[in-house]
């Protein structure tokens, strides 16, 4: 029988339960982080403990959250569920108002803290060697886009459409067709060395493993711009595309919008091969607090 950590209490998943009016149920009011797990460890949780105090401090929360503390409670759950490989999820509702009342926070609630892990062996070989088919929704996430919110019903309805088209997943695209980042990934677009993805000022979810990518380019010698741009920029016979995210890594993009797109083997090769040593460092080190 699995089990989570509740409120920091080790207990049963047929036992968590939480109260119909905690106000992530009510009204998505919550904030959360993914992370992979490799080797029963968590990989990159300086970075995600840092993004997910961001959306703590952006939302308003009323949360003090003691970094070690978490990270043990994790590593202790990989531990006790047996997952080597896995996904571990951290979630932070704004918690349950004695009075239900409407959508404005009552002041001083306690957060409601539930940490997960599951074992998920990676996607297939064949995901990463095919790619992955995109397709371009017209839906951003908006001003608040840093914040990676548990309100995820736009991402639901993007990756349905784009599903329903026959792609696998969606890229969000502004009111004008200018490209900003997938539903759950972010995107890079390679034309011979040059790498070009949305700024954050475009309202997008900067992810961990976009920043490692970022980093590693400037380690190969590869220039990195930040612009969003529509289909019709890219030179089709020249360009290529990435899909980064915590549990996926990095993976090419076999085609946008039914129009494929070109794959240099060797630079995603290289990307890999640097991500790959960086998570084991993650991991290896354990470090939490340490000079970025």
């Amino acid at each position: 029988m699995p089990f989570v950590y509740l409120n920091s209490r080790l207990i049963p998943v047929e036992a968590a339960l939480v109260p119909v009016f905690d106000r992530g149920f009510a009204y998505g009011d919550g904030i959360f982080e993914t992370l992979k797990i490799k080797e029963g460890l968590p990989v990159f949780f300086r970075e995600h403990f840092e993004r997910l105090q961001h959306g703590l401090e952006a939302a308003g929360f009323e949360a003090g959250i003691d970094p070690e503390g978490l990270k043990n409670q994790s590593e202790s759950l990989a531990a006790i569920n047996e997952v080597r490989d896995g996904r571990l999820r951290i979630q932070l509702t704004r918690g349950t108002p004695l009075d239900p009342g409407g959508p404005d926070p009552a002041p001083g609630l306690a957060p409601t803290l539930l940490v997960t892990a599951e074992p998920f062996t990676g996607y297939p070989d064949e995901v990463y060697r095919k790619g992955i088919s995109c397709r371009t929704v017209p839906s951003g996430r908006g001003r608040y886009a840093s914040v990676k919110s548990s309100s995820l019903l736009t991402t639901i309805l993007a990756r349905q459409e784009a599903r329903a088209a026959g792609a696998e997943e969606a890229i969000l695209t502004t009111g004008h067709g200018r490209m900003l980042e997938g539903s759950i990934s972010n995107v890079f677009f390679q034309v011979e060395r040059l790498m070009i993805t949305a700024p954050e000022s475009a309202g997008i979810l900067p992810g961990i493993v976009r920043e490692k990518i970022i980093d590693i380019a400037a380690e190969l010698d590869i220039r990195v711009e930040y612009q969003t741009l529509k289909p019709e920029d890219l030179d089709l016979s020249k360009a290529g595309a990435y899909l980064t995210s915590s549990v996926l890594g990095i993976c090419p993009v076999k085609e946008i919008d039914g129009q494929q797109l070109k794959r240099d083997e060797t630079t995603f090769e290289q990307l890999t091969k640097q991500l790959v040593r960086l998570e084991a460092e993650s991991i290896r080190t354990g470090h939490f607090f340490r000079e970025k």
